[in-house]
C-alpha cells in the first residue's frame, strides 16, 4: 500500500461519515435558509473530512515500517473513526449531546456496572457492529489500494475540503458575531466541532454587532455563602431522612403503580407537591440542586475545593449522625467530593449484582443503622435507590405486562413504548415496596413523631413520550425529564395538604436550614430557592445539564447552549412563538454567577 493509497482510502471512509453525519442534523433540527443551508453544507463536509484526514495522518508514519503495517494501521484506525462516529451519532439521536468527557467519567468509573445496564442482546448486537465495521474497512483498504486517485483527484479534493473548511468557519464567526440562529444554534450538531470566532476582529473593523440580550454573565471564584450563616445553636431534636428515586416520573405516583406510598397521601403531616420540578436532568444535576440549592454549573468549584453543603454541614456540626445509603456509587459522578466530602467512613455503595438487589441492601442498611444507633443522637438519613433508572426488578414484582429490557441501539421514532413502559412501571411498583419498608421502620422505632422525611427523584425518565426519538433523561428539559414527584412529611403539621403551586429542588434546603435549623439568613444568601410552603409564584425556574442550562418561565423553556445560542420549547416539546421578558431572563440567567466575586 501506497502514500496515494493512503490518501485515497481516507477519501472511502470520509464520504461514508458524511452520509453517517447527516443524522446528526436531522436530530438538531434542519434549516432552509441561505445562510443555514449554507452553513450545513460546508460544515458537513468540512468538518468531517477533517476526521478523515486526522485518520490519515495517524496512519501516516506505519508508512515507513512497510506495506502491510500501513494497511493494519488504515484497518485499525478507520474503524475506531467508523465506531466513534457510529455510537456518538446514536447517543445524539437520542440524547442531543455528544460523548463527552462527563460521560466518558461515568462509563469508564467505578459505577459503571450500576449506572450502564445494557441487556445481553445489546452487547451481542455491539460485537457484530464492531465486527462488521472491521470488515468494511478492510474492504475500503484493498479497494484504495486497486484504484488509487491520480495526482490531479487528489489536488482538486484537497481544495474542495479547504474551500468548505474555510467557509464554514467564515460563516460561523460572521453568525456568531451577528446572533445568526440558523448557524451558530448548528455548532453542536458535529461532534468536537469548535469553529471560528471573531466578535472582537469584526468589531474592531467596524462592523456592527447582532443583539444579544440573553447572554450569560460570566465567572469569577466562588463566593459562597454571601454571608456567614446565623442558625439556631441548640441542637435540634428533629431527624432529617431523605429518600432520592433514580429516575422517577411525577406521573407514576398512583394507586395502581406505588399503591402503597399513594395511600401515605393522606397521612396526617404529608404534603404532596404536585409541580415540583428538578434542577436538572441528570443525577449530578439533579441531586447537586437538592443539597446545595445551586444550578450543577456550581459542580466544578465545590467539588475542587471538597466543599460540602450547607444542608449537610449544618446538622453535621449540630451533631447530627450521617447515615447514608445509596444503591449506586457515591463516587460517580463524584458526591464523595462534593455533598459527602466531610462523612467520615462514608458508605461509597451497596452490594448485589443488579439494580433491585443494591436497592434492597441499601435498605437494609439503613433498618440496621436504626436498631444500632444512638437514639439521643439526632440523625440526618439518605437513601439513594436506583431500580428505574435500570429497569430493575426481582420477578415477582412484575405486574405489568408486556415488558421486556429496553435495547438502546434498537429505539426509533417509530418504536412501540409500551414493553419498555410497563418495565420502567415495574421497576418503579418495585420501589413503592422498598418506601414502605423505610415507613414501616420508622415506625417500630416510634420516629414518625420527630423525623422529618422528604421523598423525591434526581430527575424523570422519558420513553418517547415528545415523539421525537429521546428515550431516558439528560436530553432535554421538559416535563417528562424534569417533573419529579416531591412528598414532604412533617409531623409537626396536623393535616395532609397538597400544594398545586410550582415548586423546585431548590426550595427544598432553603425550606430544611429555615424550619428545623432556625437559620435566619435571607435565602438568597446561601440558594437560589425559595420556602416550599410560599405559595408566592415565582417568576422563573433554573435547570443545569451537562452540556446546557435552561431558563423556565410560565410554560416557556429556554434552552442555552456553551455559547449562548437558544432554543425555545414548551413543557412536552412543543415548538413556542411566544416572547419571554427580557429583564426577568436576564435576572434569571444572573443565577448562574450570583455566587462569583
Amino acid at each position: 500500500m501506497t502514500r496515494r493509497s493512503l490518501f485515497t482510502f481516507t477519501i472511502f471512509p470520509g464520504v461514508l461519515w458524511c452520509l453517517l453525519a447527516v443524522g446528526y442534523f436531522r436530530a438538531n433540527g434542519l434549516f432552509t435558509d441561505s445562510v443555514g443551508l449554507a452553513f450545513t453544507i460546508t460544515f458537513l463536509i468540512g468538518h468531517i473530512f477533517l476526521f478523515a484526514g486526522v485518520t490519515g495522518l495517524l496512519c501516516l508514519p506505519f508508512s515507513f515500517i512497510g506495506p502491510r503495517t500501513l494497511q493494519a494501521a488504515c484497518v485499525g484506525w478507520g474503524s475506531v473513526g467508523s465506531l466513534f462516529l457510529t455510537v456518538d451519532s446514536v447517543v445524539f439521536a437520542q440524547y442531543r449531546f455528544h460523548i463527552n468527557r462527563a460521560m466518558l467519567e461515568l462509563f469508564l468509573g467505578p459505577a459503571r456496572q450500576d449506572i450502564f445496564v445494557f441487556p445481553t442482546a445489546m452487547w451481542l448486537l455491539v460485537a457484530a457492529g464492531i465486527l462488521g465495521v472491521i470488515v468494511l474497512e478492510t474492504g475500503l483498504v484493498y479497494a484504495a489500494k486497486r484504484k488509487p486517485l491520480s495526482h490531479k483527484a487528489i489536488a482538486l479534493i484537497s481544495g474542495l475540503w479547504l474551500l468548505c473548511f474555510l467557509t464554514f468557519n467564515g460563516l460561523y464567526a460572521w453568525g456568531r458575531f451577528k446572533q445568526i440562529s440558523s448557524v451558530i444554534s448548528q455548532r453542536k450538531a458535529l461532534p468536537l466541532a469548535y469553529p471560528m470566532s471573531a466578535n472582537r476582529r469584526l468589531a474592531k473593523w467596524g462592523f456592527t454587532p447582532g443583539r444579544n440580550s440573553y447572554q450569560t454573565p460570566g465567572k469569577g471564584a466562588l463566593d459562597y455563602p454571601l454571608n456567614p450563616l446565623s442558625c439556631q445553636t441548640a441542637k435540634p431534636d428533629t431527624n432529617i431522612l431523605l429518600v432520592l428515586v433514580d429516575a422517577w416520573r411525577a406521573d407514576v405516583l398512583n394507586a395502581e403503580v406505588m399503591p402503597r406510598l399513594s395511600a401515605r397521601l393522606t397521612n396526617p403531616g404529608m404534603t404532596t407537591f404536585t409541580q415540583h420540578l428538578s434542577g436538572g436532568n441528570s443525577t449530578a444535576g439533579g441531586v447537586f440542586s437538592l443539597f446545595y440549592g445551586l444550578p450543577h454549573s456550581y459542580w466544578d468549584d465545590f467539588t475542587g475545593q471538597n466543599r460540602p453543603p450547607l444542608l449537610l454541614s449544618q446538622p453535621l456540626q449540630a451533631g447530627y449522625a450521617p447515615a447514608i445509603f445509596a444503591s449506586s456509587k457515591l463516587n460517580s459522578p463524584a458526591f464523595n467530593r462534593n455533598i459527602f466530602a466531610t462523612v467520615e467512613n462514608l458508605r461509597l455503595g451497596s452490594s448485589g449484582n443488579t439494580p433491585w438487589q443494591r436497592d434492597e441492601e441499601a435498605v437494609l442498611g439503613f433498618e440496621n443503622f436504626l436498631q444500632t444507633r444512638n437514639p439521643k443522637q439526632p440523625f440526618f438519613g439518605f437513601i439513594f435507590l436506583d431500580a428505574p433508572h435500570g429497569y430493575s426488578y426481582p420477578p415477582e414484582a412484575k405486574k405489568f405486562t408486556p415488558a421486556k429490557e429496553i435495547n438502546y441501539l434498537l429505539l426509533t421514532n417509530a418504536t412501540d413504548p409500551l414493553p419498555y413502559w410497563n418495565q420502567y412501571q415495574n421497576s418503579v411498583y418495585f420501589v413503592d415496596q422498598l418506601i414502605e419498608r423505610v415507613w414501616q421502620a420508622l415506625a417500630q422505632h416510634g420516629l414518625l413523631k420527630n423525623t422529618l422525611v422528604v421523598i423525591t427523584a434526581d430527575h424523570g425518565q422519558e420513553l418517547n413520550d415528545s415523539h421525537r426519538n429521546f428515550w431516558g433523561h439528560n436530553s432535554n428539559f421538559t416535563d417528562y425529564q424534569t417533573h419529579v414527584p416531591l412528598l414532604v412529611y412533617d409531623p409537626a403539621r396536623p393535616t395532609a395538604t397538597r400544594a398545586d403551586y410550582r415548586t423546585t429542588h431548590y426550595d427544598i434546603a432553603t425550606t430544611l436550614l429555615r424550619r428545623v435549623f432556625g437559620c435566619q439568613n435571607p435565602p438568597q444568601d446561601y440558594t437560589i430557592g425559595y420556602d416550599l410552603f410560599d405559595p408566592t409564584p415565582q417568576p422563573f425556574s433554573i435547570f443545569a445539564g451537562y452540556e446546557e442550562k435552561a431558563v423556565r418561565m410560565g410554560d416557556v423553556i429556554l434552552v442555552f447552549n456553551h455559547f449562548d445560542a437558544f432554543s425555545q420549547y414548551g413543557p412536552h416539546l412543543e415548538p413556542v412563538t411566544a416572547r419571554t421578558d427580557a429583564n426577568t431572563l436576564k435576572e434569571a440567567l444572573k443565577t448562574f454567577s450570583r455566587f462569583y466575586k
